[in-house]
């Protein structure tokens, strides 16, 4: 579905996603209802400040069939909406490289019909690419480096050490750039810290290591760490019921670690927001933390009002006493909260 025509008008290093400078945000969003309001509302000081990386989701339940294209559409058409001419990453979630899509020639892969949706609502993406993605996608995502040309984003597990066969961090990234016709200069190193379990020690020096080993491939465009401290499930004694929870904020933690060491380069903060990053599949047991709750964040931790019985009770009511319960916290005090 790529267009010949628009083919490499411009080059991927003039392409600029992210600013420079440690006051540049990037929130890992994924296209549901309440982070695509967020983007929607945000004012323009806001978002010359932000790159979101925006996570489209699948359907929780698999399909046998093809996809029906206008639901493709809809799905970008939402994300679309919000995001307007902004840029951002963009990548997918619980989309299969096997997923097709039902067009008048026959099928053709989900991924490429997202993209060409976003192209043509005017989406000024960021394909992402995984190191060890399957060479299907990563060609479906070097058709859309070359028709962009904005570059590409490479996302990289940093707590993962290294390859299977031991090539080392730059092997990776060198051959994942290699892979979709991508210069260094023309590209982002997202570094994933993902889930980071209060049980897991990480050492700022050893993270300070591993990053500067990647930014010495090259003059990359923006370098960006991003992860959360958020659980999947509040339950299991994370937060309990009908009390108002703290998790502490392990990933501006470590970034500030590494502000303080003063880095070679410093990378751009960013994080999952208050999202687990993998959400739940269909019928995927959830455990006991399916309860009403809300999420505030502030500079070292994550306030969590958690309700009491399941959320489908009493609806709007128990939401309005968790509202209740937060700005009785002596954090929100003063004339800045309402």
């Amino acid at each position: 579905m790529t267009n010949p025509s628009q083919l490499r008008l411009i080059r991927s290093e003039w392409f600029r996603p992210v600013s420079e400078g440690i006051g540049h945000y990037v929130p890992v969003l994924q296209s549901q209802p309440g982070e695509r309001e967020a983007l929607a509302k945000a004012s323009p000081q806001t978002w010359e400040h932000m790159t979101p990386l925006i996570v489209i989701l699948g359907p929780k339940k698999r399909e046998t069939e093809p996809f029906n294209p206008d639901r493709i559409a809809e799905w970008v058409k939402k994300v679309a909406a919000a995001i307007g001419a902004h840029p951002c990453f963009l990548h997918t979630l619980r989309v299969k490289i096997t997923d097709r899509v039902r067009t008048a020639e026959g099928t053709c892969p989900v991924l490429e019909v997202i993209y060409a949706q976003a192209r043509k609502r005017g989406m000024q993406f960021v394909p992402v690419l995984r190191v060890h993605d399957p060479t299907s996608r990563v060609q479906q995502i070097r058709d859309a480096v070359e028709c962009d040309g904005r570059g590409v984003a490479v996302r990289y597990p940093i707590l993962d050490a290294a390859s299977a066969d031991d090539r080392g961090l730059q092997a990776l990234v060198k051959d994942a750039l290699q892979a979709v016709g991508v210069d260094v200069v023309g590209a982002d190193l997202l570094l994933d810290l993902g889930f980071l379990s209060p049980d897991v020690e990480i050492d700022a020096a050893d993270l300070q290591t591993s990053i500067d080993d990647l930014v010495a491939v090259g003059a990359w465009r923006s370098v960006v760490l991003m992860g959360t401290g958020m659980h999947r499930s509040l339950g299991g004694g994370v937060v309990r019921e009908g009390t108002v929870g703290r998790l502490p904020r392990r990933e501006w933690d470590l970034w500030r670690a590494l502000r303080a060491r003063q880095q070679r380069r410093l990378p751009t903060y960013g994080d999952y927001a208050v999202q687990y990053p993998d959400p739940p599949w269909e019928g995927e047991e959830s455990g006991p933390g399916m309860r009403a709750n809300i999420r505030y964040t502030l500079e070292d931790v994550t306030v969590v009002p958690r309700g009491i019985g399941p959320f489908q009770h009493e609806g709007a009511e128990q939401y309005r006493r968790l509202c209740r319960q937060i700005i009785a916290e002596s954090n929100f005090a003063g004339p800045d909260y309402t």
